[in-house]
């Protein structure tokens, strides 16, 4: 849906709130393209094969991925190939760790950004599942009172972008998480009552970050759980995946591929503020997982494990509204937490993310029961996981 050119900056407030909009966008389009560069050395590449996954040898799909790290200067990625459900193909490339040279493992967490929209939605359509929620409730009923002009918006205007409320917090919040001024939940919540909507609730489409913040306070006051407390219960334990986690507090890195960005033209760690870390552990991008661990989510969308497959299609149901706001897009729709599309008469669901130091793509194919996944650990501005992904999906027989 969109693409990216620049990553997070830390000089000034005004930047910094533009500079995170672009990295959080990539959610919505997976970014990339920019000149590369010159002086940074890029380590030799490796490849680690994934524990217990059998695999005949993919010479061309190891080629291809190694020249990438070396094209678009990517420290580390990981790769996993999903046919109806089963692990095909799953490696390592490149470093999590490139001070240390510790390679990539298929089971490293990464960062996911906006993947985790899908999560938030399942929240959501869970409780609508339990008759706790219904997705045409108006949203004072879980948050209490909200501002006239919010008075229409529905838990379906959050899921699908509709609201009209704001794409990101505004400058005096980044501001103030730049300073490391932490700002829990309530006052979170108590920021956003204070955004006015731009239309009318469910007449314009929008992506828009701060309604999935407000999708996951919601799932706590509604289930009486944390929101990664809930899903840990109602996804990721039944379906052992058991990586997964918010990105704050944040973790030792021993499983975990370090993220990067370019600074005087070589890769360092992004390093963000604590305060920044806890807000983009909300709803709209909270997650971190391994890939192999997002094989195990693909193969139970195939099944009734977690949702019922009619759940599933009402979330894949395309957003008409998205049209309008993508004129030059025209084949790309939004449903309820997933992104969408048409080509060919072939059906894409999918999801792409973007975080400081993090670009990544889970792309399903339903059609033919195929999934490419990919992660990286570089920010934006240089990492283009849509592209590898679209590039590997005719290695395994997606036909356009």
């Amino acid at each position: 849906m969109h693409s990216t050119k620049s990553v997070l900056s830390l000089v000034r407030p005004a930047l910094f709130i533009a500079a995170l909009a672009t990295i959080l966008l990539a959610a919505c389009g997976g970014g990339g393209g920019a000149p590369k560069p010159a002086g940074d050395v890029v380590l030799a590449p490796v490849s680690t094969l994934a524990a217990g996954v059998t695999q005949t040898a993919r010479p061309e799909v190891d080629q291809y991925m190694q020249g990438q790290l070396v094209e678009q200067r990517i420290p580390g990625m990981t790769l996993a190939v999903v046919r109806d459900g089963a692990v095909v193909y799953a490696k390592g490339y490149g470093y999590a760790d490139r001070g240390n040279a510790r390679p990539v493992k298929p089971e490293d967490r990464f960062e996911i950004g906006s993947i985790s929209k899908s999560f938030a939605a399942t929240a959501i359509m869970l409780l609508v599942e339990d008759g706790k929620i219904s997705l045409d409730d108006k949203l004072d009923k879980f948050i209490g009172a909200v501002p006239p002009q919010w008075s229409g918006i529905t838990i379906r205007h959050l899921l699908n972008h509709t609201s009209g409320l704001p794409e990101y917090p505004d400058e005096p919040t980044f501001a103030d998480l730049h300073a490391n001024r932490v700002l829990g939940e309530e006052e979170m919540l108590a920021r956003f009552r204070a955004y006015s909507v731009s239309w009318a609730p469910g007449t314009k489409y929008r992506y828009c970050n701060v309604g999935y913040d407000i999708l996951g306070i919601v799932v706590r006051r509604v289930s009486g759980k944390g929101y990664f407390d809930f899903l840990k219960e109602r996804v990721f334990t039944p379906l052992g995946m058991h990586s997964a986690r918010l990105i704050a507090p944040k973790p030792a890195h021993a499983e975990s591929a370090i993220g990067y960005e370019f600074k005087d033209n070589k890769h360092v760690p992004f390093a963000t503020t604590d305060a920044m870390s806890i807000y983009l552990s909300m709803a709209a991008s909270g997650i971190e997982l391994s890939a192999m661990d997002m094989a195990k989510w693909d193969a139970a969308l195939y099944t009734d494990k977690i949702l019922k497959q009619s759940t599933l299609a009402l979330m894949w149901t395309n957003n008409a509204l998205v049209q309008a706001a993508n004129a030059d897009n025209s084949d790309i729709y939004y449903g309820l937490g997933w992104q969408l599309r048409t080509q060919n008469g072939k059906r894409w669901v999918y999801h792409s993310g973007g975080m400081p130091g993090y670009v990544t793509d889970f792309m399903r194919y339903p059609d033919q029961k195929l999934t490419i996944i990919v992660f990286t650990n570089l920010s934006d501005q240089h990492a283009n996981a849509r592209k590898i992904v679209r590039a590997l999906a005719p290695m395994f027989g997606q036909t356009l």
